[in-house]
């Protein structure tokens, strides 16, 4: 018997981009069921935990659209022991539970597929994590916090749909300038604009950016510097104060 040619993987980078595309969005956007069916094939072959963790996200996405899940046309592309439809099975199986347990509206047919899937599976939340084929390990956590974390996101943004954007520090700039070159800028304003990282930028993000603002954040940091900023005069001033207390004297 001959073996199925491999399996093409559909172009990640495109279908996440896709995807932060409409996590962003406020509902404008039009989405297919082809594009669905793009983003749910990279999710479940990536080899990112945080990126396969979007996977409910994407079903939130659907439910929202009124979209409904074609079995036939997620399946049938695959041999019944095909590594890419095991993924999406169990990722569907265990996004439908969430969905339950959350109380939240699935997409059309979820439920129907799941119910489907459950003989072959069984109950894969008991264990609180699964294994996908390339054998990595998926956190039903994970999972969770995805969909509550895109849901809340999705609320404050219908909330802050009709308000302003806040206008920027005129300072903000400049010291943003002095602490950061302009790519770890970037990234800045992007964390709190509450954008989507790619996972190149999130990588960075974590490795660099994140420490320089746990420094700039740090009490300590920010004694010295409110201290040094100050005149020696003043400076001296404060310790003496600080000296002569009766809490110091203690």
């Amino acid at each position: 018997m001959k073996n199925k040619a491999p399996e093409k993987k559909p172009g990640s980078e495109t279908a996440l981009e896709i995807l932060d595309s409409l996590l962003k969005d406020a509902g404008q956007k039009t989405i297919n069921e082809n594009q669905i069916l793009i983003i749910l094939d990279a999710l479940a072959s990536a080899d990112d935990v945080e990126v396969v963790a979007r996977f409910p996200a994407v079903l939130a996405i659907c439910a929202r659209r009124g979209l409904s899940l074609n079995s036939q046309a997620l399946f049938s592309r695959y041999w019944e022991t095909s590594p890419k439809r095991q993924n999406l099975e169990k990722l569907l199986l265990v996004s439908a539970t969430i969905f339950r347990l959350q109380k939240l509206k699935p997409p059309g047919h979820l439920d129907q597929i799941a119910a489907s899937l459950k003989p072959k599976y069984g109950d894969l939340l008991s264990a609180g994590e699964f294994q996908l084929s390339s054998g990595m390990m998926i956190r039903i956590q994970d999972l969770e916090n995805s969909l509550i974390s895109y849901l809340a996101g999705h609320l404050q943004s219908q909330v802050n749909q009709d308000q302003p954007e806040p206008p920027r520090s005129k300072t903000l700039d400049i010291y943003l300038d002095r602490l950061f070159s302009p790519k770890q800028k970037e990234l800045v304003l992007k964390k709190r604009d509450g954008l989507a990282f790619t996972k190149t930028e999130r990588e960075y993000y974590s490795r660099i950016v994140r420490k320089k603002l746990e420094a700039i954040a740090s009490e300590e940091v920010g004694r010295i510097a409110k201290n040094l900023m100050l005149k020696p005069g003043k400076r001296q001033a404060d310790k003496s104060a600080l000296k002569n207390s009766p809490i110091q004297g203690r």
